[in-house]
């Protein structure tokens, strides 16, 4: 059983490791614009033309402005408070 246990931990933690490698590479690329939860809100609001663009395996929300081609960006722990 302990066995068990300490493979899933290892998995879990290669994992976080991938998505938070593959989200820095995310905000080094000048598409992407990372936003803090209250911009993120305010641009789902917004009047602006929004297309949701999420990246779930990465955990990310988005949401693309169809008229610049921007893609703004929040990880999903960040936008619910997790």
């Amino acid at each position: 059983m302990m066995l068990i246990e300490t493979t899933e931990t290892t998995e879990r933690t290669e994992t976080t490791e991938t998505i938070d490698n593959r989200r820095r590479a995310m905000r080094e690329r000048s598409e992407f614009t990372f936003v803090q939860r209250e911009e993120f809100c305010r641009l789902l609001l917004s009047t602006r033309r929004m297309v949701r663009s999420d990246e779930p395996d990465l955990r990310v929300r988005g949401l693309l402005d169809t008229e610049t081609g921007t893609r703004f960006l929040i990880e999903q722990e960040k936008l619910f408070g997790r």
